[in-house]
């Protein structure tokens, strides 16, 4: 399979089997990680692997935020099924990583470094999607509780609150527009 193939196949996975994710598949998801490009090659990110305490946690703080977003009528019926399916322990995802990028130190790596490690993101999920495993990218790791669950620095950035495993089902592929819907020149 080609690349462009690849990227299109990956799929944003909610429900997981309970099935552990081989030491491999981790190792090899979290080696495409490492060779994301940044600025002079700084490579500045960090994972945090979420253990049971911590996801215990976490799992507390997201059914108190899902219920508050549930209780809303208007909430469209995909994210209402989205949010629903989560709250039951992450979907059942058996591991957790949160990828986080370090302290800046200038206002370039203020932007930089989060860019950098949501690259990082992208080579992980799609290392592990090679490998059968789904993720889903959950917003709710930027929440400022979740930054005490994950003893962060001061100054660290929560990129990414991973939830992985194998897919209990494969979605079907969103709609996507155009590149051309997106592209523009400047003379």
């Amino acid at each position: 399979m080609n690349f462009l193939e690849h990227v299109k196949q990956r799929r944003t996975v909610r429900q997981f089997k309970p099935d552990a994710i081989p030491q491999e598949t981790l190792d090899a998801a979290f080696e495409a990680a490492m060779w994301a490009p940044s600025h002079a090659n700084a490579q500045p990110w960090e994972f945090v692997v979420v253990g049971r305490e911590a996801r215990a946690r976490l799992l507390e703080m997201f059914r108190a935020k899902a219920d508050e977003l549930l209780a809303d009528p208007d909430l469209p019926p995909p994210k209402r099924n989205n949010i629903t399916i989560l709250k039951e322990d992450f979907g059942g995802a058996p591991f957790m990583v949160a990828i986080v990028s370090r302290p800046p130190s200038d206002d370039l790596e203020k932007v930089e470094n989060p860019l950098s490690a949501a690259i990082a993101v992208q080579n992980m999920c799609l290392a592990a999607w090679e490998k059968g495993v789904g993720a889903v990218w959950l917003s709710f790791g930027m929440a400022p509780p979740v930054r005490g669950v994950l003893g962060l620095e001061e100054g660290e950035t929560i990129v990414a609150l991973l939830a992985m495993g194998f897919p209990a089902e494969v979605p079907p592929a969103p709609s996507r527009d155009a590149y051309a819907d997106h592209l523009r020149e400047v003379p």
